[in-house]
């Protein structure tokens, strides 16, 4: 019976809970280690500790057993995703424990069939005989060791002494004991560490030379890797690069070439089992850096990954469903949530307003090409870099949001902007129109704002201030770099934009005439280009001649006729290849209309709009149909404008609106409203976590690198995994955010709570929690799937599905706590409205620490710890203390019955 009762336990809710929250606090602990110490230290402590390994594995049976016990298979998508943790598990053993990976170093013209491994080892070797074990050293903790290896029929041991780590780049320092069984013991340090292949210590025992050594080794691979040619593309005009490849043959031991292939970043060469990645580059570019991957785990890691999507939505259509009956609950309630409309004020849009002090010329710039830029300036055509035939008021849109962040600056449209800044660059470089983010990018260019001027990165003898630092970002392998060097590497790709644009490289708008690629040419480009002809020379100098008196008069009329001309002879020269002028003009209204950024302000004030009117009829006891009916109404609206817009762009790109990265949130974005239009319009709070859903998605579009782009900043942000990762992951958090304010209201009802509104309360709050756990469930399967879709991206980038990385252990603990919260019911003792709602508000702390806390106060490749870390505003501890003080009042009136 004891035996059966232990059983029982170890596969109960409560020993799962008690793993999942081990497994919270041990990584959220490791990313302190990590920043306070380093990553070895993290890794040895919590994340390759045996102990933080059993706990895993006794989580996946303890699940196992949960789904037998409870017979999970009759609920199609609670089985499924469940089921999907135990094989996503499974893979990642098999890539634990028989993966292998490193890093090939390989010169032009040489071949390699070694690689250095990633993980440590300590090696002995003899004239005889070789032996290694795997070490690897932390900061604190207990290093010991002792390892003994029969050599020449003798026992040989060698024990820890001490440990001297180095900083970053530098060799470890390693002291050891070793002598034979009954000899004398000798001392010796070693230098080395992981990627270090340092010289062995040479010790003497009567005559016997034992060489002791620690660091990476050397892993043999059953073929060489060639290096034919590393190629490294620049931006036109300067020393960034913009992307870089190697094309590589693997050669037989006997000299054969069994495969030719160019790798380059989300381009990787699989052979024989081996997954080749492009990392880093020598600074002389003779030289190339390959991250070296075999992982047996792949296969049934993404079969996992499939099913965990395939659970998820299967969760919100399985009958009987968690989901589903919280929905039926919502929509059977006979309480609705409508109140007086309330106005918000906490939207600034005054972002892009025009300075009061600008200067005469501006004004007169913006006031005399105001009628010219946005009319027949804008629809002339320009072919960008990939080809694309467009209007120049697209390419001005993505030029001046690269460069500046925004739509445009000084009360001039991006049509304006690029004219001035290619008929006047001096003017133009003068003025602070370059976006700058991080703050020590500012100290070192003594700024005292966001922007910078072109001028003001060149000191008195027209150096660049940030080349070295610069140079040195791009040479660093993409895991090593910080958030500074890939702040670095943005502002100097902003810089050259902008430097481009001064030159007009971008503006491509004369064909080539009987030109078999269809190539067009910027005016410089034309005006040497024989090919060109006199004519067409003529009416290009007209229009340059006629935009400087049109710029300084007003008068337009040698310009436009001019541009007319050139307009005619695109359709002449390339007529088969261009859009239609509806197709032109289409793209121009979309470009001023700017209907998806509305969209990100419509959402959120309807969200919050929708929010505040449930909160404001708390206390009403009777419904205002009329302004449900508004709400929905202004919801409908709304949504018809979005599929319209993604109508519109359809139309104009000539494919559907979800082949890219930008498009794919659009995209996510119209699916939460549609979710909304479906499934939450017979309530406000619902419908206020749909409209959030859709303007946070849409408000990650048009912050990020994801807007359309002239240039590629760092070859692996073409991978649309990437996006997809960021603004599944982003849409969460608004879920996740709605659900803890709708755990403070409801607790904040249950502290109002007394004899004569007790039964009316009490109906409010199962109501409210009912909302709460729904928009819970929608916010940890998105934070889950974005997870794992960014191991996706992560694999096929460079080869691992998972660092460590303290953004990403942050996102996994966020999963790991919502998933407690979501379980708590299933223990009876927990099994309180009480208990989740709180938890509800407490559990978004992980995901604050996730988002800003590792961007301020911790290192790691999404972080900005490498800065000024900010003051912790009085703010947010007076947050903590209302929150405390609401969860601690409402405790008397906890008495409600659960759902």
């Amino acid at each position: 019976m004891r035996a059966l009762n232990l059983l029982n336990f170890f596969i109960s809710y409560k020993f799962a809970l008690l793993l999942l929250f081990i497994l919270a606090a041990g990584a959220g602990v490791a990313t302190f280690l990590e920043s306070i110490y380093d990553t070895p230290t993290a890794k040895i402590l919590v994340y390759e500790a045996l102990w933080y390994e059993i706990v895993m594995s006794a989580l996946a049976l303890c699940l196992l057993g949960i789904i037998i016990k409870a017979k999970m298979w009759r609920r199609f998508g609670s089985f499924v995703l469940h089921a999907a943790f135990i094989v996503i598990f499974i893979g990642a053993a098999l890539t634990r424990y028989l993966g292998t990976e490193g890093i090939i170093h390989v010169r032009q013209g040489e071949s390699k069939n070694e690689m250095v491994s990633v993980k440590p080892y300590l090696q002995i070797r003899t004239k005889d005989a070789f032996f290694e074990y795997p070490l690897n050293l932390s900061q604190i903790g207990d290093n010991n060791f002792s390892f003994t290896q029969n050599i020449n029929s003798k026992s040989f041991t060698v024990k820890f002494d001490s440990y001297k780590p180095a900083p970053k780049g530098e060799q470890g320092t390693l002291a050891i004991k070793a002598g034979f069984e009954g000899g004398r013991e000798q001392s010796a340090k070693i230098h080395g560490g992981v990627g270090w292949l340092g010289e062995p210590s040479v010790l003497n025992f009567d005559g016997e030379e034992i060489m002791l050594s620690w660091g990476s080794k050397l892993v043999s691979l059953p073929f060489s890797i060639k290096l034919i040619k590393f190629e490294l593309e620049r931006y036109p005009g300067s020393q960034s690069p913009s992307s870089y490849a190697s094309d590589v043959e693997a050669v037989s031991d006997a000299g054969e070439i069994l495969k030719r292939y160019k790798i380059y970043m989300n381009h990787p060469l699989n052979f024989e089992g081996f997954k080749f990645f492009q990392s880093s580059y020598d600074t002389d570019e003779l030289g190339s850096v390959l991250e070296v991957n075999r992982d047996p785990g792949k296969i049934p890691t993404y079969i996992g990954y499939f099913l965990l999507c395939v659970g998820v939505v299967g969760n919100f259509f399985t009958r009987q469903s968690r989901f589903l009956r919280l929905i039926n609950f919502i929509k059977n309630s006979r309480f609705s949530l409508i109140a007086a409309f309330v106005t918000l004020t906490f939207l600034n849009f005054n972002a892009n307003a025009q300075e009061r002090n600008e200067s005469e010329i501006l004004k007169t710039f913006a006031t005399n090409t105001a009628v010219h830029t946005k009319g027949a300036f804008a629809e002339l055509l320009v072919q960008d870099y990939m080809g694309r035939i467009k209007p120049l008021s697209t390419e001005a849109s993505e030029i001046v949001n690269k460069i500046s962040g925004a739509d445009s600056l000084y009360g001039l449209s991006a049509e304006q902007m690029v004219l001035g800044m290619n008929i006047n660059p001096a003017f133009w470089q003068e003025l602070k129109i370059i976006k700058v983010k991080n703050a020590q990018i500012k100290k070192l260019l003594n700024l005292d704002g966001d922007y910078a001027s072109f001028r003001s990165v060149f000191d008195a003898n027209g150096e660049y201030k940030l080349a070295a630092r610069v140079e040195a970002a791009n040479e660093k392998p993409l895991r090593e770099r910080g958030t500074l060097d890939n702040d670095l590497i943005k502002f100097d790709e902003r810089l050259n934009i902008a430097y481009l644009t001064f030159k007009g490289a971008f503006f491509k708008f004369i064909p080539i005439p009987n030109d078999p690629q269809n190539a067009w040419l910027s005016p410089n480009d034309a005006f040497n280009n024989e090919k060109v002809g006199i004519d067409v020379k003529s009416a290009l100098n007209d229009y340059l001649t006629g935009l400087q008196e049109g710029i300084a008069d007003n008068d337009w009329s040698k310009a436009d006729a001019a541009l007319a001309e050139l307009k005619n002879y695109q359709r002449a020269a390339s007529g088969e290849i261009l859009p239609s002028e509806r197709r032109i003009e289409a793209e121009v209204f979309y470009n001023h209309v700017s209907i998806f950024k509305k969209l990100v302000y419509f959402y959120w004030i309807l969200g919050f709009s929708a929010l505040g009117l449930g909160l404001a009829s708390i206390f009403l006891s009777r419904r205002i149909l009329s302004l449900e009916r508004a709400i929905f109404a202004a919801f409908t609206i709304g949504f018809a404008v979005h599929t319209a817009a993604l109508a519109l762009r359809w139309y104009i790109s000539g494919h559907a609106p979800w082949s890219d990265s930008y498009e794919s949130m659009i995209y996510i974005g119209w699916s939460g409203a549609l979710a909304g239009m479906i499934f939450f319009r017979r309530s406000l709070l619902a419908l206020a976590a749909a409209a959030l859903l859709a303007g946070i998605v849409m408000l990650v579009a048009h912050m990020s690198f994801v807007n359309p782009q002239i240039t590629n900043l760092v070859p692996v942000l073409k991978s649309y995994w990437l996006s997809i990762h960021v603004s599944v992951i982003t849409a969460s958090y608004g879920f996740l955010g709605l659900g803890c304010l709708l755990g403070l209201i409801a607790l904040g009802l249950m502290a109002f709570k007394n004899k004569a509104n007790e039964v009316r309360l009490n109906e409010q709050i199962r109501y409210i929690a009912a909302i709460d756990e729904a928009s819970l469930i929608i916010g940890i399967c998105l934070l889950t799937l974005g997870n794992f879709f960014g191991g996706i991206w992560a694999n096929e980038s460079w080869g691992r599905y998972w660092g460590w990385d303290s953004k990403e252990t942050w996102s996994y603990v966020s999963i790991l706590v919502y998933a407690i919260v979501l379980h708590l019911r299933l223990i009876p003792r927990l099994n309180s409205l009480y208990v989740f709602l709180t938890a509800s508000v407490f559990a978004y702390a992980s995901i604050v620490m996730t988002y800003f806390g590792v961007n301020f106060y911790l290192t790691g490749m999404h972080s900005y710890a490498g800065g000024d870390q900010p003051q912790m505003s009085n703010l947010v501890y007076l947050a903590l203390g209302f929150v405390l003080l609401a969860t601690a009042l409402a405790f008397k009136g906890r008495n409600v019955k659960t759902i």
